[in-house]
């Protein structure tokens, strides 16, 4: 059940607060500082005053608006939720400024008050400038010696230094004081921003930019959880640049995800968001992720910072202080048991690495690739085929993806699998753009392993379960021709002591109803041909939609055959017009023995996977 903030009441009487003030709490000068904070307390219910500077709004007929950039605001320490802010609403314009002066009534309690200055806003009669402050490059703007020059160090040099001289004035100005009619009713310095939750055991928050936060975390038994992370998302296709996210590291199930469905806005700028969840979860051991991209974070605000800056990352805590116990911080290593990776794909590769299991085996497997433009499918992708059969059992299908971080089509897999014995090849393809050293658009989070990972899992796991797969002539194989080229009109004779059950598995080239390349069986004494690979037998190869293949058994009688395979002059093992197929290196036709044929051999999932357990009807 989600949890709701609760807004405190409040009333704002537009008064001046003279004789008998006290002041309280002063925030100012945000000339290098683009944030700060306060924490206080209010012992009973009082009436405070608030004197706050900033910018923002409206400038006659040649800027409207009604955004602050330069605003402060006030927000209850416990619940986190808004009680106060500056707005063009509530403020009047002073000069080039705008300024609140009013009181509040506060019930008793924590609170935090904060001013930010994110941006600057410069106009004149013909011209206006929004510009992003980053504070990290040099204040103060201008100065001689420093490494990188900043926005305003470029801006002066080819114009003039009015916006430079209009900043340094007018944001050593800006700030907000509160103060109390009653002494000794408000104390400031309490505590520091945020206020500290002892029910909170994963804690991430003040992120900057890049982070990339991992933590796991054992439960004793069930235990009800709460889930508050703050994060950015666009407003319009939902697509997530700073986001968390919690798995079961036995299911590698995502037990909680921070999506738009669970989301609200955050204040501020439309694309901070936040989520705040409880559930409960069944003894285990998970892992809690927390991403950030390269801008709009704790680091540098490019746009309006939430109302809980400070909050800008995930907390998980327990919902009764007494589970408190039941949790324990655990370290975690994220790979290990590692039996084979493809990873550093590069544009336009095609890699493969076998193993072979000695036994039926659970493996995870962790693979990011890049959806195509069609969204059906995926572009660069991984693979799973038996050596043996060359049947694929585990393939990385779009719909079982999610989002991997930066760009909307970076797409991963997490999950388990199981494994029988026998040998397998892992096959990663990628197409030409968009990969590994080449990113065209924002690339993944975890761009290092763009690619495959397969791990061994679970306890029963030991290294010695595996060994590295030496790719060699099947003992089953009756007849192969693979690997072909261009203008190829290729023969391969054998023969057949008895009548013998055969799997063929060809892969070529068709389209339109109609084989380019492609295999057949010939009686080697009449020339008849016994068996023809047609298109309506075929099905997709993977790669482009004329790659065709096929995999099917037919009886042969004992004798004297020809396996014939015949290729046009273009798309082939010499060289691909179109993206190849899953299985390139079987491009030709393959006749395996197949008196007894196996059961195919496919990856299997937990039937099962944990869910979350629903919070109790009182939550």
């Amino acid at each position: 059940m989600r949890m709701r903030a609760v807004v405190t009441a409040i009333s704002i009487v537009p008064a001046i607060l003279c004789a008998g003030e006290h002041p309280a709490v002063s925030l100012r000068d945000f000339s290098s500082v683009e944030v700060k904070s306060a924490g206080f307390s209010v012992s009973a219910a009082t009436t405070i005053g608030i004197k706050g500077l900033g910018g923002g709004g409206d400038y006659g007929w040649t800027q409207k608006s009604d955004r602050m950039f330069a605003y402060g605001w006030i927000i209850n320490a416990e619940t986190r939720a808004l009680v106060w802010r500056m707005k063009t609403s509530n403020t009047s314009r002073t000069d080039d400024d705008r300024e609140f002066e009013g009181t509040v009534e506060l019930p008793a309690g924590k609170y935090e008050v904060y001013f930010a200055a994110h941006s600057f806003a410069y106009h004149t009669a013909f011209s206006n400038f929004v510009i992003n402050i980053d504070h990290r490059s040099k204040p103060p703007f201008g100065s001689p010696g420093t490494k990188k020059p900043g926005f305003f160090q470029w801006f002066t040099r080819w114009w003039s230094d009015d916006i430079a001289e209009s900043w340094a004035k007018r944001s050593q100005r800006w700030g907000i004081d509160l103060s109390e009619e009653t002494p000794g009713t408000i104390e400031s310095g309490t505590f520091t921003p945020p206020l500290a939750d002892p029910r909170v055991f994963v804690k991430a928050t003040g992120l900057g930019d890049d982070a990339n936060i991992t933590q796991a975390f054992t439960l004793a038994k069930t235990t009800g959880l709460r889930i508050r992370a703050i994060g950015e998302m666009s407003s319009n296709d939902g697509e997530r640049s700073d986001y968390g996210w919690i798995v079961d590291t036995e299911t590698r199930d995502r037990v909680w995800e921070m999506k738009r469905h669970n989301t609200r806005w955050a204040g501020g700028a439309q694309k901070n968001v936040e989520s705040d969840d409880t559930l409960s979860l069944p003894r285990g051991t998970y892992v809690v992720y927390f991403v950030t991209d390269d801008s709009h974070s704790c680091d540098d605000w490019n746009d309006e910072p939430p109302f809980d800056p400070s909050g800008w990352g995930i907390t998980v805590s327990v919902r009764d202080p007494a589970d408190g116990k039941q949790v324990k911080l655990v370290p975690y290593n994220e790979f290990q048991n590692v039996i084979m990776a493809l990873t550093g794909i590069r544009n336009n590769e095609y890699r493969t690495e076998g193993f072979t299991l000695k036994a039926e085996t659970r493996l995870r497997v962790y693979a990011l690739g890049e959806q195509s433009n069609s969204r059906r499918q995926m572009a660069d992708h991984a693979m799973i085929i038996n050596a043996k059969t060359r049947e694929k059992v585990w393939t990385m299908d779009v719909d079982r993806t999610v989002h991997a971080g930066g760009v909307s089509k970076n797409r991963m897999i997490d999950e388990i699998i199981t494994l029988p014995q026998g040998s397998y090849i892992v096959v990663y393809t990628s197409d030409d753009s968009h990969a590994y050293g080449d990113w065209n658009m924002d690339p993944p989070k975890d761009k290092e392993r763009y690619g495959v990972t397969i791990m061994g899992v679970g306890p029963q796991f030991q290294i010695g379960m595996v060994e590295r797969y030496k790719e060699q002539r099947d003992k089953s194989i009756i007849a192969q021709i693979v690997r072909v080229g261009d203008d190829a009109d290729l023969t391969e004779r054998f023969t057949l002591d008895k009548t013998t059950r055969v799997r063929i598995y060809a892969v070529g080239e068709g389209q339109n109803r109609e084989m380019y390349d492609y295999g057949w069986v010939e009686a080697a004494r009449t020339g008849n041909v016994v068996w023809e690979m047609t298109y309506p037998m075929t099905f997709h190869a993977g790669g482009g939609r004329k790659n065709r293949m096929v995999n099917m058994s037919s009886m042969f009688e004992k004798g004297e055959y020809l396996l014939r395979y015949r290729s046009d002059d273009s798309h082939s093992s010499q060289e691909w017009n179109v993206d190849p197929p899953d299985d390139p290196q079987y491009w030709g036709i393959t006749l395996y023995r197949d008196d007894a044929p196996a059961p195919p051999t496919k990856a299997t999932r937990p039937e099962v996977p944990k869910t979350p357990v629903p919070p109790d009807e009182e939550e």
